[in-house]
């Protein structure tokens, strides 16, 4: 097991009720072990101006192999027409924390 197996996924939502639906969505599934939300402040192009936002940011831990699925479902749930979703592999992590992850996520 190796902490490049993993990742962070990330995306951002304009409600806590997409954040929401996102999150019980991917646990439900087991494609994601962990969900942190944190209220943001966004400042991005968009249509040609300057938009500024309150956002919700969701971080999603994950084995990297099940970044495809994990997209299309952000994907297929998210408010946006146009969603970010990234992916951050892990360069290191503790043991104990890449066991647990492993036991949390579908195989």
């Amino acid at each position: 097991m190796e902490a490049s197996e993993y990742c962070i996924i990330t995306t951002t939502t304009d409600s806590k009720q997409n954040a929401e639906a996102i999150t019980q969505q991917l646990l439900e599934k087991k494609l994601v072990a962990c969900v942190q939300s944190f209220p943001v402040q966004s400042a991005y192009h968009w249509e040609g101006k300057i938009t500024a936002s309150e956002e919700i940011l969701l971080q999603m831990k994950t084995k990297r192999a099940l970044f495809e699925k994990v997209m299309a479902e952000i994907e297929h749930l998210h408010a946006y027409e146009v969603p970010e979703i990234l992916m951050v592999p892990l360069a290191a992590a503790n043991r104990g924390y890449l066991e647990w992850l492993e036991e949390s996520i579908n195989p």
